[in-house]
């Protein structure tokens, strides 16, 4: 893993379980990142990715894509209702944070965007 540019120093990845090996991995800020990449270093070290979920910030473009400022990285944005929140949410300047299943489709980097959370009603 230390090979990937936008892999972390060790120390700071996350493990949430060490019976089941998951943890948290957060790419370095600033480096655009690749699941294709991340998936190749995983198996090399003997592992296996179990599911991915990844959150990024960055400007909607006006197709529907999320532009990463700091690294010009673009993610294809899945989930129409979800997409519809996210540009409600956006307004004029664009800015959010998508969340939800990180995938690659056609060579594109993709999240699957999560259910928008709702608030919750307090009496």
């Amino acid at each position: 893993m230390r090979r990937l540019e936008f892999a972390p120093d060790p120390k700071e990845m996350e493990v949430e379980d060490i019976t089941t090996g998951r943890f948290v991995f957060r790419p370095r800020p600033g480096k655009p990142v690749s699941l294709a990449d991340l998936k190749t270093a995983v198996t090399k070290a003997g592992y296996t990715i179990e599911g991915t979920w990844v959150e990024v910030s960055g400007t909607l473009t006006e197709d529907g894509r999320l532009r990463v400022p700091e690294t010009g990285q673009v993610f294809r944005l899945e989930g129409d209702e979800q997409l519809r929140a996210l540009r409600e949410k956006a307004g004029a300047a664009g800015q959010v944070t998508a969340a939800g299943t990180w995938k690659v489709v056609d060579r594109q980097e993709t999240i699957r965007l999560a259910e928008p959370r709702r608030e919750e009603s307090h009496p």
